[in-house]
């Protein structure tokens, strides 16, 4: 009779383990659609039962199958690669991002032209600005007593001085966005750790009570995915089960605990932006991500004043931030400029034989000269008979204005130590911008192909197919099927052994 009811067991583990299945099967399917979701398996294993008699001997008797476990697919190397080649994606994407921008600000004082025969024509807006400025200028040389010639220079460099602090105005604007996107991001972080340590809470609720919390599990890889797009994180699981998130080593989730982060500085050059705990103070190092990229190009530190003492000034593109470096070499453009005008028209006289003005002078007289603080001296707007162009009161003496004009041709720039004119200097910045610019765009362009190479292997392990689950759900039902018939077999054996009694 042992023997009878032993296979009843096994007939009815059979079911049992088929029906489990089964339900995994139809979870399966159920969120066949459903973002993030993963597939879940159900293994087994042969259940044997060990038996001593008198003799000390052990006998093993297979009692059938049992439930293993029941797992989701998911393979956590790749989970860990594409996250750590995620932020490298999202840092690529801000920089590159910008640096289109910032080439889309410059674009929008170019001028496009068309000809009769419809060929169009793009003009660089601030090329044109400083030829015209010394166009302006060779005209006055002919014609000093000229007044709407005086007039027109003084135009021409009002406009130069007006598209260049527009310019600087929207590459400020760039970095005061990125500040905020710096503490958008944080918030968002705090906000995304919050969450992974509510769920690790509820995952642990779950399964301490032999519950399955896959989709539990799911929801917080969701969150820990969009959690390496910010910045830098290492997900660490110990002997215990309990998920960790680390930052640079700092722990910022920690089971169901989790540690707030906050943004300290503005990104200027004696007050850098900084990420620290909120509760010590303590800085986090976010090294990718976009928190990173957005840190790096709110850094001031590239942009700084320039006094006539530093000319030649050697300007160089080792700036953190892309903004940074494009401010600067705006504001040498312009600084380098103004004082070489200045030391012209300063020492000669003018149309009524008085002592030469600066050209350009400071709006705040409490700041040094730069592209923020710098105007076309009133006076000359006001009265042209003050621009000077001439080194003395002599008739037909038109040095100073010819000096001027010469400065197009003048070395006065240095851009990474090889002197430069002005317009070659421009032509230097903006090849710079063009090809970090092409760079960046193809190393974000191949770094995003490797996430989404990365997230096509997560996929094909986890992704949920109708084709293998209706497989599968044909093979369980057949299996259960089967032993259901056996039990049955064995009720009308058991029957059959009652009757004959």
């Amino acid at each position: 009779m042992s023997s009878t009811f032993g296979t009843y067991s096994v007939a009815y583990s059979g079911m049992y383990t088929n029906q489990a299945a089964l339900m995994t099967t139809s979870t399966n399917l159920a969120n066949v659609d459903t973002t993030g979701a993963s597939k879940v398996q159900l293994t087994s294993a042969d259940a044997s039962t060990s038996t001593s008699d008198q003799t000390s001997t052990t006998s093993t008797t297979n009692s059938g199958v049992t439930v293993e476990t029941i797992t989701r697919s998911r393979d956590i190397y790749l989970d860990k690669t594409y996250r750590t080649e995620n932020a490298d994606s999202s840092y690529l994407a801000v920089k590159s991002g910008n640096l289109e921008y910032i080439d889309t600000i410059l674009s929008e004082y170019n001028t496009v032209t068309t000809d009769d025969d419809g060929n169009t024509t793009t003009t660089d807006g601030l090329e044109s600005a400083i030829t015209d400025f010394f166009d302006a200028w060779e005209t006055l040389s002919t014609s000093s007593t000229s007044e709407s010639d005086r007039i027109a220079v003084v135009t021409a460099a009002t406009d130069l001085i007006t598209m260049l602090t527009e310019i600087d105005a929207e590459l400020q604007q760039l970095q005061a966005d990125a500040v905020t996107a710096v503490e958008d991001g944080v918030e968002s972080l705090n906000d995304l750790a919050e969450q992974v340590a509510e769920l690790n809470a509820q995952i642990t609720l779950a399964e301490a009570s032999g519950g399955e919390a896959s989709y539990l599990r799911d929801q917080r890889d969701a969150l820990l995915d969009e959690m390496s797009s910010l910045a830098n994180i290492t997900v660490t699981t110990d002997s215990e089960g309990t998920l960790s998130v680390s930052i640079s080593g700092v722990t910022i989730v920690d089971g169901d605990e989790y540690d707030t982060l906050a943004v300290e500085g503005t990104g200027e050059t004696d007050n850098p932006l900084k990420v620290v705990l909120a509760d010590s103070g303590n800085e986090v190092e976010i090294t990718s991500g976009s928190i990173k990229a957005y840190m790096e190009d709110a850094d001031q530190t590239g942009y700084e004043t320039i006094d006539e003492s530093d000319l030649p000034y050697n300007f160089t593109t080792d700036a953190t931030s892309s903004i940074s470096t494009m401010r600067q070499a705006l504001n040498a453009m312009i600084t380098t400029l103004a004082y070489s005008v200045n030391s012209l028209t300063s020492s000669g006289v003018d149309l009524d034989g008085n002592a030469g003005l600066d050209f350009f002078t400071v709006i705040d007289s409490s700041e040094p000269l730069s592209i923020t603080n710098i105007q076309v001296n009133p006076e000359l707007v006001s009265d042209s008979d003050k621009v000077v162009t001439s080194a003395s009161d002599e008739d037909g003496d038109n040095s100073i204005a010819d000096a001027i004009c010469d400065l197009d041709s003048t070395t006065s720039y240095q851009n990474e130590g090889t002197s430069l004119d002005i317009i070659d200097f421009y032509s230097a910045i903006t090849t710079w911008l063009g090809t970090e610019g092409d760079t960046m765009a193809s190393d974000y362009e191949t770094q995003a192909a490797l996430v989404t190479q990365l997230d096509y292997q997560r996929q094909a392990v986890s992704s949920i197919s109708i084709d293998e689950e209706m497989s599968n759900m044909i093979k369980y039902q057949t299996a259960y099927a089967a032993s259901a018939r056996v039990m049955n077999t064995i009720d009308t054996m058991i029957g059959y052994l009652i009757d004959a009694i």
